[in-house]
């Protein structure tokens, strides 16, 4: 059972601002929706809404939210004023999916993003946007579950993050997420490049192959 990090009277609240985060982000000022949703994990307001933080996911408004990932991960501030209203957009229907199933499956949303990328999740918005939650809860649980592959499964074993992994094999950050997206085949990688995955995971090379 998953055992969530906020109770679920703050899921309204928190979603809804996680979506007007990335509308102000994508709409407002112009930023790639795969881009900023980097920064948003970067910045360690992601880890906030993870750990159910009272702060963030009841205190800050879309447009707080997303001046501090853009202080944080770039030091500088950004002058923005509110958008009073504006129409429910692909970008905004992602954010509030994402913190609804970050919130329901309880896994990160780097996790989440590695498995269903930004661009893949707006792609959803059309079939998806009027349907109750319960199913794009399905539709991601299918994308899990068919995306564990052998490496990501090893790691998951190993109780690592991809960064972590990354740092201990060597292996740079980019090509492991290509890898456990099956973007980049890890069976024709070179062999240094999958011994250095099984050491670091403490595993065969079989255990990380599909």
């Amino acid at each position: 059972m998953t055992i969530r990090a906020y109770d679920s009277n703050y899921l309204s609240k928190a979603s809804r601002a996680l979506g007007a985060m990335l509308h102000d982000a994508v709409y407002q000022f112009g930023m790639d929706g795969g881009t900023f949703l980097d920064l948003f994990i970067q910045s360690g307001v992601a880890e906030a809404f993870e750990s159910g933080s009272p702060k963030y996911i009841a205190g800050k408004s879309g447009l707080e939210l997303y001046l501090e990932v853009m202080e944080r991960t770039t030091g500088r501030g950004v002058q923005a004023q509110a958008e009073e209203s504006y129409e429910r957009s692909d970008a905004y229907w992602v954010g509030w999916m994402l913190a609804h199933y970050q919130w329901y499956s309880g896994h990160s949303f780097r996790s989440i993003l590695d498995t269903v990328p930004y661009d893949e999740l707006a792609g959803l918005y059309g079939t998806l946007h009027e349907a109750d939650i319960q199913k794009a809860y399905e539709v991601m649980d299918t994308h899990f579950s068919q995306s564990m592959c052998a490496l990501k499964a090893a790691r998951k074993r190993a109780g690592l993050t991809q960064e972590e992994l990354s740092e201990r094999s060597g292996v740079s950050l980019s090509a492991l997420r290509a890898y456990e997206r099956r973007g980049k085949d890890l069976s024709r990688a070179q062999a240094e490049t999958v011994l250095r995955l099984a050491n670091a995971l403490k595993c065969e090379i079989p255990d990380i192959l599909d």
